[in-house]
């Protein structure tokens, strides 16, 4: 073998680099391969028409865990303003900001009941994402606890379950397995707001509203956001890259190597242990451990001979659950539409507005999205999508020409595999429904639209390396967190070939918090590279 290290990580998006430079600063000497021409994975940006750019996978950016970023000032420096969410419906647009008392005023035109309920609701769910923040910041409690730091982890969490107070007990437990559509039946009763939110909690996931632990999902997408944010958690002024690339000078700063076209084929496993890493190239790498933030499914069964691997975890991590349902479409526009001006409160100008700088929901009522999640049922593209906008040339600038606008829209239920027909041919067709229902709400939108790429459940595995279009990495399910992810025998980030530790959106803690898996498996790495010198 003509290289060597100590630790190889594949891949290249935060996790990735966290445990790289985590390691590094612990004097181990660590290798990172990027199997693409650029780092950064599903946050880099794609060029989609001459002068227009995106990161169409990652406007939020989610909750950057704060031991894994602590002293990168440079991060939390460039952080945009906070967005605001505009659910468009019937009513007009309704914008939902941090500040609670501006936002009931807002509803208060639609219901004055939600206008008074909206205080205590945005303090209950940051007070429920804040418990949840607190299991997230170590590895995932087993409940067959042995160890002394297991069982003191399950005390620590007890105690924070009881510092919730009798109520927030009760509703935490009662939110975990209910539908978001019933969590907020509780709190509201007009069909606008809760349209946007129960989009928000199914955002990427092939379930209704109506399906139970949506309510969980809602959570989940709110750990981390300050009291009253509502969506997306951070932006920054220079887009996703910008995180990848400060954590990438940090990174060779600790003394990481650093490969892009190292694409890895196969783990070469000897006497149940990680030997070594065989790249497409031919070359054969000398390792003592292996980090991966690949999906678990191609980091165990695509890379590793199924012989080291148990039948029983070969046909666990065979059943996880990716099903993805998003399809998104970049545009390139001549100028920001006066319509959105309109629903956002900005003056259509070249120059970004603070208004457009948020997500537009297109959502109206519960049931419409219910309804869009119908089609998903039996392997159609739903003809009435919920359609979520985001324009980040309204943050970053230098994403068009002067002058000019990009905007991405998600659009959901458009699952991975169909019943009838190709993605080739359905194409066109989801993009045309999508732009349909976006001019309905925002007149005037396509006239706008100089260029389009449409990028389909299967472009995403294919151009992003998704499987199955899959942005979480594992449908993100009760059944599918905390010490069931991705499945249960492979909680802790540690797999059962020694030396093998996974990290990434589809272990624990899941999509959207980002940097906690990449530094609890370079922990685990550490300290299993320690026990063994």
């Amino acid at each position: 073998m003509s290289r060597s290290f100590d630790v190889v990580v594949l891949g290249s998006e935060p996790d990735a680099l966290v445990a790289a430079t985590g390691l590094a600063t612990s004097g181990v000497r660590v290798l990172l391969l990027e199997p693409g021409p650029d780092l950064g994975g599903i946050y880099r940006e794609i060029e989609f028409a001459p002068g227009w750019r995106a990161a169409p996978l990652v406007p939020d950016l989610g909750y950057l865990d704060p031991q894994a970023f602590r002293g990168m000032a440079e991060i939390h420096a460039s952080v945009a303003a906070d967005p605001t969410v505009i659910a468009l419906g019937e009513g007009g647009p309704l914008a939902l900001q941090r500040s609670a008392v501006e936002t009931a005023a807002a509803l208060r035109r639609l219901s004055a009941r939600d206008a008074e309920r909206w205080p205590k609701f945005v303090q209950q769910l940051a007070s429920l994402a804040g418990f949840l923040a607190t299991l997230f910041r170590d590895a995932a409690p087993r409940v067959d606890a042995r160890a002394i730091d297991e069982f003191l982890t399950l005390l620590r969490l007890g105690r924070q379950y009881r510092s919730l107070g009798r109520r927030g007990m009760v509703e935490l437990l009662r939110a975990l397995p209910i539908s978001a559509a019933d969590w907020l039946d509780d709190f509201f009763e007009s069909e606008p707001l809760k349209g946007a939110l129960a989009a928000l909690a199914v955002t990427d996931l092939c379930q209704g509203p109506m399906s139970g632990g949506t309510a969980l999902a809602f959570l989940h997408r709110h750990v981390g956001a300050a009291p009253g944010v509502i969506g997306e958690r951070l932006r920054l002024k220079a887009g996703p890259g910008a995180l990848i690339d400060a954590l990438a000078r940090r990174a060779r700063a600790a003394g990481v190597a650093i490969e892009t076209q190292g694409a890895v084929v196969e783990l070469s496993v000897r006497d149940g242990r990680i030997e070594s890493v065989a790249l497409a190239s031919g070359e054969a790498i000398a390792c003592r451990a292996v980090i991966s933030a690949l999906d678990p499914y191609q980091s165990l069964l695509g890379l590793i001979d199924p012989v080291h691997l148990d039948p029983v975890l070969i046909e666990a991590v065979r059943n996880i659950r990716f099903r993805g349902v998003t399809t998104k479409i970049l545009l390139a526009l001549d100028a920001l539409p006066d319509s959105v001006a309109a629903a956002t409160g900005a003056t259509p100008t070249p120059t970004a507005s603070a208004g457009a700088a948020g997500t537009m929901l297109i959502a109206p009522s519960i049931r419409y999205v219910e309804r869009a999640f119908d089609a998903t049922k039996y392997g159609r593209c739903s003809s009435e999508p919920f359609v979520m906008i985001h324009f980040p040339s309204a943050v970053h600038a230098g994403l068009a020409p002067p002058g000019k606008h990009v905007a991405v829209l998600h659009v959901q239920y458009t699952p991975y595999r169909l019943r009838e027909g190709e993605w080739g041919e359905l194409r066109d067709t989801v993009s045309e429904r999508a732009l349909r229902v976006v001019e309905a709400h925002l007149p005037g939108f396509t006239s706008r639209v100089r260029e389009r790429m449409v990028l389909s459940p299967v472009d995403l595995e294919s151009r992003f390396g998704l499987r199955e279009g899959a942005v979480s990495r594992g449908e993100l399910a009760l059944d599918q967190l905390l010490f069931m992810r991705p499945v249960p025998d492979l909680a802790g980030h540690a797999a059962p070939v020694a030396g093998l530790h996974l990290c990434g959106a589809g272990t624990h803690p899941g999509p959207g918090i980002v940097g906690a898996s990449g530094r609890m498996a370079a922990r685990a790495a550490l300290k299993e590279l320690r026990a063994r010198a």
